[in-house]
Parts: C-alpha cells; sequence; structure tokens
C-alpha cells in the first residue's frame, strides 16, 4: 500500500499501524517510521521552509556529516550604517543533522537555527549609552571567562530607583533605533509591578515586530534599573521568537503560529500516538510483533545518541551527577577513558 504522506528518507516499519484522516487519506505518524535521511532529502525539505529572505537556509555535508546553517544578509550591527555601502552575508552555527533524525525534527532545528540567529541579531540592536559611547550589554560576544574571573566587581546589590530614574534610564537605550516610553505602571498585591511601555520607532526602525507593536509589557519583581533592562531584553526577544513562529512555515503551514487550534492538534495526537495499543487490543497477531518490532527500532535509534566520554575529569563529573538518580533506566553514556 502507497501512504501519500511518506517523504524522502522515510520508511514504514513492516506492519506500521496507519490513521485514516478526515479526508480519507491514510498516513502512517513519524514514530511508525525508521530514518535514513541524506543531503538530498534534507535540501528538499528546507526547500518547502519559508521564512525571510534574510535568513536563507543552508544543507550542507562535511566530515562530520549533514549540517544546517543559518546566513544573515544585512548591515554590521558595530558600523555607521551611511558608511556601508553594501549589505553582506555572515553564517550562524552549524546544527547537526543526524540521518535517523525524524522529518519533523529536521524542522524544528531549522526552526530552532533561525531563532537563535535572529536573536544573536537582536541583542546587537539594543543599545545602552554609558560614559558618551554606545555599547550592546546583551550582546552574544562577551568574554565570558573573563567575565568569571571578574565576578566580584560585575554583581552588587540592586538599590531602589523611582519610576523617572527608570524612565532616565530607558532614555539611554535604543533599540533598532526605537525607543521607549513608560505609558503606565500597576502595582499588584504581591509586589510585582506591570510595566507599560509605549514603543516609540524611528524613521529607519527596521524590526517589523516593533512596527507592528504599540505598546510592550513588562513584569518586574523590584523596581531597579537591572531588573528592567533583563526583562525587557526577554520581552524583545519573545517579540523576536513570535514574529519566527508566526511566519516560519513548511509547506505552507506555520506550526507554531496561534492561528492554529491547541485542541485539533491535541485530537490529532489522541488519535495517532497510541495506534499500536489499540491495534493491539484487537488481538492481530502482525501488530503484536509490530510492537515488538517498534521499541527494538526505538532502542537501535537511541544507541546511535549515546555519548562517549574519554577524558577522565569530565567522566568523573558525570558518573557523579548519575550517582543522584541511582537506579537509572535508559542508556547510560559509554566512558572511554585512556590512562
Amino acid at each position: 500500500m502507497k501512504y501519500l504522506n511518506l517523504l524522502p528518507g522515510e520508511v514504514a516499519l513492516q506492519n506500521a499501524p496507519y490513521y485514516q484522516m478526515k479526508n480519507n487519506q491514510q498516513c502512517i505518524p513519524q514514530h511508525y517510521l525508521k530514518y535514513d535521511h541524506n543531503l538530498a532529502s534534507v535540501e528538499k525539505l528546507v526547500i518547502d521552509i519559508e521564512y525571510s529572505n534574510q535568513y536563507p537556509i543552508f544543507v550542507s555535508e562535511d566530515n562530520g556529516g549533514i549540517y544546517l546553517q543559518v546566513g544573515i544578509i544585512g548591515y554590521d550591527n558595530y558600523r555607521v550604517q551611511t558608511e556601508q555601502p553594501k549589505s553582506k552575508i555572515v553564517y550562524g552555527r552549524k546544527w547537526r543533522v543526524e540521518p535517523q533524525l525524524p522529518t519533523s525534527e529536521i524542522i524544528q532545528t531549522a526552526l530552532l537555527a533561525v531563532k537563535v540567529a535572529r536573536e544573536h541579531e537582536i541583542r546587537e540592536l539594543f543599545r545602552m549609552s554609558v560614559e558618551d559611547k554606545s555599547t550592546t550589554p546583551f550582546n552574544n560576544h562577551h568574554d565570558l571567562p573573563l567575565l568569571s574571573q571578574n565576578h566580584s566587581c560585575l554583581t552588587e546589590q540592586n538599590k531602589s530607583n523611582s519610576w523617572a530614574e527608570l524612565q532616565l534610564c530607558l532614555d539611554e537605550i535604543s533599540y533598532d533605533k526605537a525607543n521607549f516610553f513608560i505609558h503606565n505602571i500597576h502595582s499588584l498585591q504581591s509586589g510585582s509591578h506591570i510595566i507599560e511601555l509605549e514603543v516609540l520607532p524611528a524613521e529607519n526602525t527596521k524590526l517589523p515586530e516593533l512596527l507592528t507593536e504599540q505598546y510592550i509589557v513588562l513584569t518586574i519583581e523590584q523596581h531597579n534599573k537591572n531588573e528592567l533592562l533583563f526583562e525587557l531584553m526577554s520581552q524583545l526577544i519573545h517579540l523576536s521568537n513570535r514574529h519566527v513562529e508566526e511566519n516560519f512555515n513548511y509547506a505552507g503551514v506555520a506550526r507554531f503560529s496561534r492561528k492554529l487550534q491547541v485542541e485539533r492538534i491535541a485530537e490529532l495526537s489522541v488519535n495517532t500516538r497510541q495506534l499500536h495499543k489499540n491495534n493491539a487490543l484487537n488481538n492481530n497477531s502482525d501488530l503484536d510483533e509490530f510492537t515488538q518490532q517498534w521499541q527494538n527500532a526505538n532502542y537501535e535509534t537511541d544507541l546511535t545518541r549515546v555519548p562517549e566520554v574519554k577524558s577522565a575529569a569530565l567522566a568523573e563529573k558525570i558518573k557523579a551527577r548519575l550517582a543522584h538518580f541511582h537506579p537509572l533506566e535508559g542508556v547510560l553514556p559509554t566512558f572511554n577513558v585512556t590512562p
């Protein structure tokens, strides 16, 4: 029997149960499939993904295997744009794709890669004026070992600030050339505060979420500058992620769009997750045999993901962590420590 939902790189397990959709099409749910993806099958998936021309998704292969990589097209965030006659492309990290990775997880890996690439960019668009200079305190390029070595110089007890002082702090902030104004404050019985910030875009503000969001709502535990800045950055990341979720689509469907009905997704999941159990109740010997085959296939896939630890120091650290959960089920890591 031919099932319309199978894609390149997918093979149905023998005697796999199928589900009949409301349109009468028969499909085998992804957890009853085996996967053997290659460069061509992953390329086919990415061709059917759409998000933004500014973030092209590449599929490549090296000695380590297949990987996805997001390109970022734009201007250098640390140079004046008027001094840059042309935009340029840079590349994000490599996201590895194992051949046995389910198709849906490959698509979601691409989604995550785009989210992370876009977050990297927006962190650099958050600029603070300090000592008459502009800096990006939330960027991903800070020297973490250096920060850890100077931890005592970087921490202090948060002081309470007046609302006027918090607005003065915001006056030193720009985000993609936009500014923020405290429009409304509501104090809760718990001691937290809800702050409604008005977004004031500039003529050259480009982020689409800033052009559609008139207000951003923050919740802070204490009214001090540090709490305000961290919460503001968190909400800006949230807006960026929401933009990706609503506009990243595979084969025309935005999986994490809030236009999809959660109850309908849950209904489909309920009807497809336990087909092997439902069929086993009907005393179908072929399907009983399938259940064992399916469990064996899952175990074989788990074996391909077991990490091998070769460092004695890391092995001791991990063993100590795992000891807290003894006895532990699942496939344990292998320790191949060389003397």
